[in-house]
Parts: C-alpha cells; sequence; structure tokens
C-alpha cells in the first residue's frame, strides 16, 4: 500500500486517502464533543442490538418447523451472531500474573501511586516480555489490569518507573470510550466482523484446501474425478469472492465511520491521562519514558548487544545471576536517549506519519510526547520514589530476567 497505508477497507484508491486523513488528524488539536460522543454511543447501541437480533434471529430460524430448509440459514445466521456479539477483552495468555505475596514491593508501588493519584489500584497486575505497557478491563467483570512488559520496566530507573505507572493507572480516570461497557466493545464487534469477510482468510482456506486434494490425488491417482469436483469448488469460490469483497468493505466503512466518531475523545482521554500523570510523576519522567518506547528498536539492540558480551566474558558476568547483568541496562537506556534528544522532534513526527491510522484508538507515541512539550512545565512530582522499593522489585522479578537475559542471548 502506497504512502504507508495498510488495509484500512480493502479499497486501495480509498486507504491511501484515509492513512493521509489520518496522519492530519493525528497532528490536530482535538475538541471534545457532547454531539459526537451522543453519535458514538448511538451507534455503539445499534451494533450491539443488532448482534443480539441476529443470534435471536439464527435461533429461532433453527427451531421453527424443525428440520425444516430454515436449519441452513438459521445456523449461519446463530454462528455469524456468536461470534459478533459484543464481548469484553481477555487478559492475554502470555502475560504472568504476579500475585501480592510474590512482588510485594512492586505491589507497594503501585498501590502508593494509585493513591496519589486518587484511583483504585488494579486488581490484576501482570508481566509480560514487551518492550510495552498497557492496562485495561478484563473478563465479565471488567477488573482492572496494569501489564507491564519486562525489557521495559528493566531499563527504567526508580523515577521513570514511577512515572510509567502512573502513566498507565491514570488511564483509568474516565473519559475514554474506547473503554466504558457500551462503547468500548463495538469496535471489537466490527474488526470481527471485517475479519470473517477478510478475503486473505478465504485464500488461505482455498489454499489448504488444493493442497489437501492435491495429496490426496497424488496417493490415488486413479481418481481423477476429484479434479473435477476441485474445479466445481474454485468456480463457487469465484463468484462468492466478490460477495464477501463487498461485505467487507462495507463492514469496514461503518466501522470507520464508528471510529471516525470515538477516536477524537479517545485520543483527548490518553492526552489527558499523560497530563495527570505527569503532574504526579513529573513531566520529564514521562516524556523520558515515552520516548524510551519510542526507541524500542534501538533499545532492544543495545541490550542484545551487553547481553551477549556479557555471555563471552569469561565468566565476568555469570548466567546464574541475571540482575548483574539487567543492573546496567537504566545506564546504557539514558545513554541511547541522551544520544536521541536532539533529533526527539524530528522521531516524533515520523512516527505520527508511520502510525497515524483512522482505525487507532491510541494516538502514536511520537504525539504524545509532543503534547507534553507544548504542554506548560507541570508542578514538581507529588509521588516519591523509592530507590531501595524499585531495586526490591528487580529482586522479585529476577526469575522474569534470567529468561530475558536468555532470550536476548540466543535471539
Amino acid at each position: 500500500m502506497t504512502d504507508g497505508a495498510d488495509d484500512i477497507i480493502g479499497w486501495r484508491w480509498l486507504d491511501v486517502r484515509l492513512a493521509r486523513r489520518a496522519r492530519r488528524q493525528a497532528s490536530a488539536s482535538l475538541v471534545p464533543s457532547r454531539v459526537r460522543r451522543a453519535a458514538t454511543a448511538v451507534v455503539a447501541v445499534v451494533v450491539q442490538v443488532g448482534a443480539f437480533a441476529i443470534l435471536l434471529c439464527g435461533a429461532w430460524l433453527c427451531t421453527v418447523r424443525f428440520p425444516s430448509a430454515a436449519l441452513l440459514p438459521g445456523t449461519v445466521l446463530l454462528l455469524f451472531g456468536v461470534l459478533t456479539l459484543p464481548r469484553p477483552p481477555a487478559l492475554p495468555r502470555h502475560a504472568v500474573t504476579v500475585r501480592r505475596a510474590d512482588a510485594a514491593a512492586l505491589h507497594a508501588l503501585i498501590d502508593r501511586t494509585a493513591a496519589a493519584l486518587n484511583l483504585p489500584a488494579p486488581h490484576i497486575v501482570a508481566l509480560d516480555d514487551r518492550f510495552a505497557a498497557d492496562s485495561g478491563f478484563a473478563g465479565l467483570l471488567r477488573r482492572r489490569y496494569l501489564r507491564i512488559g519486562v525489557p521495559l520496566w528493566a531499563v527504567l530507573d526508580p523515577a521513570q518507573r514511577t512515572a510509567l505507572v502512573a502513566m498507565e493507572l491514570a488511564r483509568f480516570s474516565g473519559g475514554d470510550p474506547s473503554r466504558t461497557t457500551l462503547t468500548g466493545t463495538v469496535e471489537r464487534t466490527l474488526a470481527t466482523m471485517v475479519s470473517i469477510f477478510e478475503p486473505a482468510a478465504d485464500k488461505r482456506l482455498q489454499a489448504s484446501r488444493e493442497a489437501d486434494v492435491t495429496t490426496m490425488m497424488a496417493a490415488n491417482p486413479q481418481r481423477i474425478g476429484q479434479q473435477h469436483a476441485q474445479s466445481y469448488t474454485n468456480l463457487v469460490g469465484d463468484l462468492v469472492r466478490p460477495l464477501l469483497a463487498l461485505l467487507q468493505g462495507a463492514f469496514g466503512l461503518v466501522r470507520l465511520g464508528y471510529l471516525t466518531l470515538l477516536q477524537p475523545d479517545a485520543f483527548q482521554a490518553v492526552f489527558a491521562a499523560d497530563a495527570r500523570a505527569a503532574a504526579a510523576a513529573g513531566t520529564p519522567q514521562v516524556r523520558s519514558v515515552l520516548a524510551t518506547r519510542l526507541l524500542a528498536e534501538s533499545m532492544v539492540t543495545v541490550l542484545r548487544r551487553d547481553a551477549r558480551a556479557g555471555d563471552r566474558s569469561g565468566g565476568a558476568v555469570p548466567r546464574d545471576e541475571p540482575q548483574a547483568v539487567v543492573a546496567r541496562w537504566p545506564a546504557l537506556a539514558a545513554d541511547v536517549l541522551a544520544k536521541a534528544t536532539p533529533s526527539m522532534p524530528e522521531r516524533c513526527e515520523a512516527d505520527v506519519t508511520r502510525h497515524a491510522s483512522p482505525l487507532a484508538v491510541n494516538p502514536p507515541l511520537g504525539r504524545r510526547i509532543e503534547m507534553l512539550t507544548e504542554a506548560p512545565p507541570s508542578l514538581p512530582a507529588n509521588v516519591r520514589t523509592e530507590p531501595q522499593e524499585s531495586a526490591e522489585t528487580d529482586v522479585e522479578l529476577r526469575p522474569m530476567y534470567r529468561r530475558l537475559v536468555r532470550d536476548l542471548r540466543s535471539g
């Protein structure tokens, strides 16, 4: 896709123009609008009611005058309704939940930061291997979770770790339509509808089917009739595929229209959360955390080089003491960040150009850094930094550090 546009709708000429508009929108000043919020809620209600209606219609067709010719369309509608039924997201399977008894210092830092923000502490604290962090609601009970990537945590100093926690907890302050019960699940529903009619999935299914038929014919050369059956199947696929593409484009336009309404308020909520975190943990610290995430590729390259150098040091850095390796990483990350500071405005602009999308519910990292840079200086941080507490979290995360260092050395 030209101009960095990905498959937004599936129609190339439209995707290119939408990508250009998204870049302009990401850099524009956002103004809250009650009318836009009301329209977003109305569309969400229509989509959710529609999903339930499809499910009920499918169930009715499957049971009326059973068995009858209505069973086939009823089954299709029933499956479609189940797939598109609004449901809350689940916590990713690869995330490791950390209990309070196993990471008392980490939970204490989170509780202290939540108290400073006057927000409830998350129900779940989880760790994974991403160079990122996020928070949100998971499950039918909408339990609050905070998910921290171990590589990102390892390269931050104590003040930056407090800022990272403050940034993610501040997202629970409300005002984000992408996280509410009504409007938060609709985007996932619409994305599911689009993926059902995804041409790429249809092509993968056809390729798999052709491979199975070819294998069967190779094993049974006399069954040439299978080739004719495959030809009929391909013909039906060629006739159905344009209809699937049309449906995918139609649902893509609905999703695009919904996100056009939701995106400005969702972006504004993220900017407000960053400002609140900056007031609590300090603007320089929050900005440095965002810049560190922006430089993720450079950071990981430096960490991999350092981990492998330690592995070749002839026993200077033992394999069974990963904290000896990780202890150097905040200084290495600070050095990378210092070298990139003069070019940070250009990097932010490039990040906005690369990641701005009309289908995004979070603004690009570069734009978040720009908003903090343009904001007036904040008051001193009111969340105290405890270096000893931060060091204790490193001891608690030692098993995760061991695996991280091992993966860096072998990867």
